[in-house]
């Protein structure tokens, strides 16, 4: 201790470096396989050890390692003679049970979190998985993971260009069509019906839209000055829903305007007629359309031609 606290250098009298090399050799294992060739480059790089190892001094170490309760096997010449850790024990390990409760909660948490960090928790629970080198638990994330599946990496540029509102051009994969270029004013990534999907304003239809981002492939580009366009002609449409206040969840572009005893009477603004068709239909027979007319007449016809369906052959 005085001689460090005189020079502050690690010095072979400051260390047992039988210790201090075996812990090396462990750590380099946990990293990968290696090869006595690489073990030694490695030792005479070190900063502080600076020699080589034979072969024999190796095993010493090795032996150290396998009596502190190490698993360590050589591979065969073929295969490149690489030592490869199999267990230690100092690794932290989970039960069924425990990844069961892992599950449940980050199901239950991903529900009432931002995309944004759903994300990043997802990320450390496929590291987590990745270090403890169990499958087990990254096969219960993916189970109920709401983004398995997705680029997330496309996700998180979707998500930062929808936080300023970017005009960009995407390769979509239409289910009719087939890939093509499309141009959005991006607004929101959001969940419904437990899909997600980039909110936006299309160009070429001028109107608000929803695209699955299961279809979207790429960015193909991000303007860097927003082109001016018409505003989308918008309709305002009121529907009655029995339900109570507390058990109806609103959309951003809708509020509710009367609460009556047994019903609430809800308020659509949207330029999109298929999004606002798909609301009204998802919410079956609690729902009746008031108005406009319009509006009112074609959800009736709808329904009507969905009747006659199921009397046809």
């Amino acid at each position: 201790m005085k001689e460090f606290m005189k020079s502050n250098k690690v010095t072979y009298n400051l260390m047992s470096f039988t210790g201090f090399k075996s812990l090396l050799v462990f750590s380099l294992l946990l990293e990968s396989p290696k090869s006595y060739q690489e073990i030694k480059e490695y030792f005479e790089k070190h900063e502080y050890i600076k020699e080589s190892i034979s072969i024999d001094t190796l095993r010493v170490y090795l032996t150290s390692l396998r009596m502190a309760g190490c698993e360590i096997i050589r591979a065969k010449k073929s295969d490149g003679s690489r030592y490869r850790m199999i267990s230690h024990p100092f690794e932290l390990s989970l039960s069924n049970d425990q990844i069961k409760s892992i599950t449940k909660v980050y199901k239950a948490v991903s529900k009432n979190i931002e995309l944004k960090e759903l994300i990043i928790l997802e990320k450390f629970l496929y590291k987590l998985a990745n270090q403890l080198r169990n499958n087990d638990l990254k096969e219960a994330i993916e189970k109920v993971s709401p983004i398995y599946g997705l680029d997330v990496q496309l996700l998180e540029e979707l998500l930062l260009c929808s936080a300023k509102q970017k005009q960009i051009t995407i390769l979509y994969n239409s289910p009719r069509s087939g890939e093509k270029l499309m141009e959005i004013f991006t607004d929101k990534v959001g969940f419904n019906n437990n899909k997600l999907y980039l909110y936006g304003t299309s160009i070429e239809y001028n109107q608000y839209t929803f695209l699955p981002i299961s279809r979207i492939k790429k960015i193909v580009d991000v303007k860097l000055i927003k082109e001016k366009i018409v505003p989308p002609e918008e309709i305002v449409v009121g529907y009655e829903v029995r339900t109570k206040v507390s058990e109806f969840k609103l959309n951003d572009n809708e509020k509710i305007v009367q609460i009556n005893e047994n019903s609430i009477i809800v308020e659509m603004t949207t330029s999109n007629p298929f999004m606002l068709k798909q609301r009204v239909l998802s919410l079956g027979l609690s729902c009746k359309v008031l108005y406009p007319q319009s509006v009112r007449d074609e959800i009736i016809s709808i329904l009507k031609r969905m009747k006659e369906g199921y009397f046809i052959g």
